[in-house]
């Protein structure tokens, strides 16, 4: 089925959609051995001032071409439209951002005009639940210059079948970081702005505590497009871009930063240094190239 948006859903309509979900999920669950085969289209240009605040917000220049971060959150509404259709299976609250993975053809302009076409797909099992993705294609003139899979993970659901047994933890050796990033209280509610992503467990120590977290936790595509920006590689070209995050980085936070290059690909990560007895966390790793 395909779905057509004149304008973009709002953040605010679709997480009371999400709301409205789970009372309902609670009271009748769905019973399903799949998610809907359903394509939401949008079409969308990119504002420059907004764009150039969300750059300079995650510490890069503003140039003629798009940030790949930024462009995912223009596809980011059409998501979680199809995640809070009523015939959608899983609850979208709740859902954990695994991983985001980014090819790229070619560097998007800042004002042209791009077709978004989203779709969730691909139920895997996972040894806490279920994964799926949400592939969002770019079009430029029908010819496709982006695509951005985001992989998430529905905890305690067994649609994507029986769960593999929990691989065992591995130690986290850090190695020597070549940068820190400081990171204020309000970077959450700052990122929301730039981003249209307001979930309440970015934003405060009070609107996050009902969802678990005893401190607002940073987005993670905040994290992710400032360790993009960090790698220099500019948003001009074509590109492949990834990102698996670990764990969350409460607000405020300091988080120690590393890059590495070889052949043409530069991998990062980011972590918690050890502290009062703790070992170091990783928060995040990926690569660019």
């Amino acid at each position: 089925m395909r779905i057509t948006h004149e304008t973009l859903p709002s953040f605010a309509s679709t997480f009371g959609a999400a709301a409205r979900q789970a009372v309902r999920m609670k009271v009748r669950p769905v019973r399903a051995v799949s998610v809907p085969d359903t394509e939401a289209h949008a079409s969308v240009t990119a504002d420059p001032a907004i764009h150039a605040d969300f750059v300079h917000l995650i510490g890069d220049t503003v140039t003629d071409h798009l940030h790949p971060g930024y462009v995912h959150n223009l596809g980011f509404p059409l998501t979680m439209s199809l995640l809070v259709r009523k015939e959608f299976p899983l609850p979208l609250l709740g859902m954990i951002h695994l991983t985001n993975h980014v090819k790229q053809t070619r560097g998007i302009g800042l004002e042209e005009e791009m077709e978004m076409v989203a779709s969730i797909s691909n139920p895997q099992p996972h040894y806490a639940g279920t994964t799926l993705d949400s592939v969002v294609r770019f079009l430029i003139g029908r010819a496709e210059v982006m695509v951005d899979t985001a992989r998430y993970l529905v905890r305690g659901s067994d649609l994507g079948g029986p769960r593999p047994a929990r691989p065992e933890w591995e130690e986290f050796a850090p190695g020597t970081a070549t940068a820190q990033w400081r990171l204020d209280a309000d970077t959450g509610r700052r990122y929301a702005k730039v981003s249209g992503d307001a979930n309440p467990i970015h934003l405060t120590k009070l609107t996050a505590k009902p969802f678990g977290f005893n401190k607002p936790i940073v987005h993670g595509m905040y994290s992710a497009s400032r360790a993009y920006s960090a790698t220099g590689v500019g948003n001009d070209g074509p590109r492949e871009w990834f990102v698996e995050f670990e764990a969350p980085i409460p607000l405020p936070g300091t988080v120690q930063f590393a890059t590495t290059r070889s052949n043409g690909r530069i991998d990062y990560s980011g972590w918690r240094a050890p502290r009062s007895g703790k070992p170091a966390r990783r928060h995040f790793t990926g690569y660019v190239e």
